[in-house]
């Protein structure tokens, strides 16, 4: 399985969904804000990794953040073959795009709900 879904529905439309290793809440020493921290092995080492939030008309109960690899080579993107990249870590703040329960995390083979009450952020 190439770990690589269709594509996204959030922000990044030319992104391509991926699989995730770790999908975590932290805060940040010094700021008030609430971060997703997720880790990803990227599909190859011309790909890079972003969190992206789906658009959304009204708040959902969770709001879901697409795990997405975008910018591979032409080569990369026609095979899917490529030498995978080590793990790699990005972090976005919650601030705004939490639903009114939590977050799904969304990748190719799992997606995680996080509960967030009131009193994390």
């Amino acid at each position: 399985m190439s770990g690589m879904a269709s594509g996204s529905l959030s922000s990044v439309p030319n992104g391509k969904i991926i699989d995730f290793d770790r999908a975590e809440l932290r805060r940040v020493p010094f700021q008030d804000s609430l971060y997703l921290w997720v880790s990803a092995r990227t599909p190859g080492t011309s790909f890079e990794l972003r969190l992206a939030p789906r658009i959304y008309h009204d708040r959902p109960d969770y709001w879901g953040i697409e795990v997405v690899a975008i910018g591979a080579s032409q080569a990369d993107n026609d095979t899917g073959i490529g030498a995978e990249a080590d793990i790699v870590e990005r972090s976005v703040p919650l601030s705004g795009i939490t639903g009114t329960r939590g977050i799904s995390v969304i990748g190719a083979n799992q997606t995680k709900l996080i509960e967030i009450d009131s009193g994390s952020y």
